[in-house]
């Protein structure tokens, strides 16, 4: 059986396993953070050509290289996030928020990704206008990007997304629709958990963490709303983001 540690900075206890692992991670992930910001900032300064002129085969190299590196950041954040949240420190920055104006945002991050991918996008409000809700701006931006991206990644050329925020009772729900890959049933019930993928999904982007809807629930829960999905696989896969209109 494996022991439990009391963890004084969360306020809670982790198996001593787990805490450990939890602890490599948060250290690891710490110490990667100054290497990579050194490596971004000087791609910048090559990509500015201030430390010289470059040809066209050259830049092309160092953009992807730009590339790679942010993929790297990206996935320390995410384990960053993970540690947090396994340890009880996930904090919130709560402030009044327009939830359809924070949709909208992520809608126009991903437009051209949209346009690129000739998938047609249809956004609706319902029972408008919406009442504005206390919540962490960023975080449930962040939640909200997340679905919108995997929803578009994961829909092929000439597909469709549709996304509707709808106003209930005590509650805004927003819905993320595509008519994408589907998750298989017999996967659906690991969804949500740490470093999993879809077996059909890691064919298209092989390079995924496995961590973004791990946070995205995380999140949301941490605000008291919940995230659901309804999937069939070939056919595409619907998103439920609800957070409540009542402070708590």
């Amino acid at each position: 059986m494996i022991k439990a540690l009391k963890d004084t900075r969360a306020g809670g206890v982790l198996p001593t396993e787990e805490k450990l692992k939890t602890d490599f991670v948060t250290l690891s992930s710490h110490q990667l953070r100054t290497p990579l910001s050194a490596i971004k900032w000087f791609i910048e300064i090559l990509l500015t050509q201030r430390a010289g002129k470059l040809n066209k085969k050259q830049i092309d190299y160092i953009k992807e290289i730009q590339r790679s590196n942010e993929r790297a950041i990206a996935l320390v954040n995410d384990l960053l996030q993970v540690s947090r949240v396994q340890e009880g420190k996930l904090h919130l920055d709560t402030a009044e928020a327009d939830l359809a104006q924070l949709v909208e945002e992520a809608v126009d991050a991903h437009r051209s990704l949209m346009t690129n991918n000739n998938i047609s996008f249809h956004l609706e409000i319902i029972n408008g206008p919406l009442p504005i809700i206390v919540v962490d701006r960023v975080k449930i931006r962040r939640v909200i990007s997340n679905l919108l991206n995997n929803a578009v990644k994961y829909t092929p050329r000439g597909g469709s997304v549709r996304v509707v925020v709808k106003k209930e009772p005590r509650e805004l729900v927003c819905s993320f629709s595509d008519t994408g890959v589907g998750i298989p049933v017999d996967e659906q019930e690991q969804l949500f958990q740490r470093f999993f993928r879809g077996s059909n999904v890691s064919k298209i982007q092989p390079d995924g963490t496995g961590l973004g809807l791990y946070i995205a629930k995380s999140l949301v829960e941490a605000h008291k709303g919940k995230i659901w999905f309804e999937s069939e696989e070939g056919k595409g896969t619907t998103f439920y983001l609800s957070l409540p209109t009542t402070r708590k």
